[in-house]
């Protein structure tokens, strides 16, 4: 299940991500950030699964990918935001 969510500001960070994750061997999917983990609008995630967020937060940090947060998706449908 995709339940850990990356948020990026821009499609083209988003897309430079995705690419660094899948040469790791890492399956994810880009998509629009739902409107919860983005309040302030046009953001993107990546989704993927929870046992690969922290090496996905690894491989983005050296891709050069900044990130502008990390949640989790609760079994609820609710997110909750991870500390950097």
């Amino acid at each position: 299940m995709y339940d850990f969510y990356i948020t990026l500001r821009s499609v083209t960070m988003g897309q430079k991500g995705r690419d660094a994750l899948n040469r790791a061997g890492l399956s994810c999917r880009l998509l629009r950030a739902p409107r919860e983990i983005a309040p302030e609008g046009c953001a993107y995630a990546l989704s993927l699964r929870r046992r690969d967020g922290d090496r996905a937060r690894t491989i983005l940090d050296q891709s050069g990918v900044r990130a502008a947060g990390c949640f989790l998706r609760r079994q609820d449908g609710s997110y909750v935001r991870l500390e950097p």
